[in-house]
């Protein structure tokens, strides 16, 4: 049984659930019981129904008329829309940089790209090459003063590539391919074209969807003659 402390119960709940899609435990299209989690939590239901509601904003979970609340299944197109809005939104943020970009965020970004160097001599697990391209793209978004920009970009693709597909991501680049990906934009930052920048930054989202959309295809659910797509058969 999993046991967590009193406090904040929904929030330790959507935890333990984001953990078990990020691991592979919990599976595309696998159903979440309201009951079965209470139970094996030791609390009861409402907690667990809102971290479920909570989930389901942020894109993990989906809503089926049998299944109740299920990880979510992705699509290709799904996954393009999803990586071709993240590389507008990151896109116009780092553009600001061709308007001079500031001492701060420039040394960020130069310690973030020295530290990506160094990983790939010293042969670095994939788990901290990830961690320096979030840090990598949080740095990109502060260019923004705009929140809901920041909290959209950082949203939108991120649900795929940190947690409903976080395994193919793993497999997707090399410690060198994603050196190289990054200082490709920071090239462009430092440059201060806002075109080249703009480019460089959609093309870095739409190669990563491309490849993961590509998993997609592979692994996604057979769909039903009656045509209900996404869904694994009843």
């Amino acid at each position: 049984m999993q046991r967590l402390s009193k406090a904040t119960y929904s929030e330790q709940v959507a935890q333990l659930i984001k953990q078990r899609i990020r691991s592979g435990k919990l599976r595309a299209g696998e159903s979440i019981g309201e009951a079965g989690m209470a139970e094996e939590c030791g609390i009861s239901r409402a907690p667990v129904r809102e971290a479920l509601y909570q989930l389901e904003a942020e894109g993990l979970l989906m809503s089926h008329p049998s299944r109740g609340k299920c990880v979510t299944i992705l699509t290709p197109e799904g996954i393009r829309n999803s990586y071709e809005l993240s590389g507008l939104l990151e896109g116009t943020a780092a553009a600001n940089a061709a308007k001079g970009m500031p001492e701060g965020v420039r040394r960020k970004l130069s310690s973030v790209i020295e530290r990506m160097r160094e990983a790939v001599r010293e042969g670095s697990t994939f788990e901290e090459h990830a961690s320096l391209g979030t840090e990598f793209h949080e740095a990109i978004l502060c260019l923004s003063d705009n929140p809901l920009l920041r909290t959209l970009a950082s949203r939108t693709s991120r649900v795929i590539s940190k947690y409903l597909m976080y395994q193919q991501w793993r497999t997707l680049y090399s410690p060198e391919e994603l050196y190289f990906r990054h200082n490709i934009i920071y090239e462009a930052l430092c440059a201060g074209n806002r075109e080249q920048i703009e480019n460089a930054v959609r093309e870095h989202y739409a190669d990563s969807a491309e490849r993961l959309a590509k998993y997609c295809d592979a692994t996604a659910p057979k769909r039903s003659r009656k045509g209900k797509a996404h869904f694994p058969a009843e």
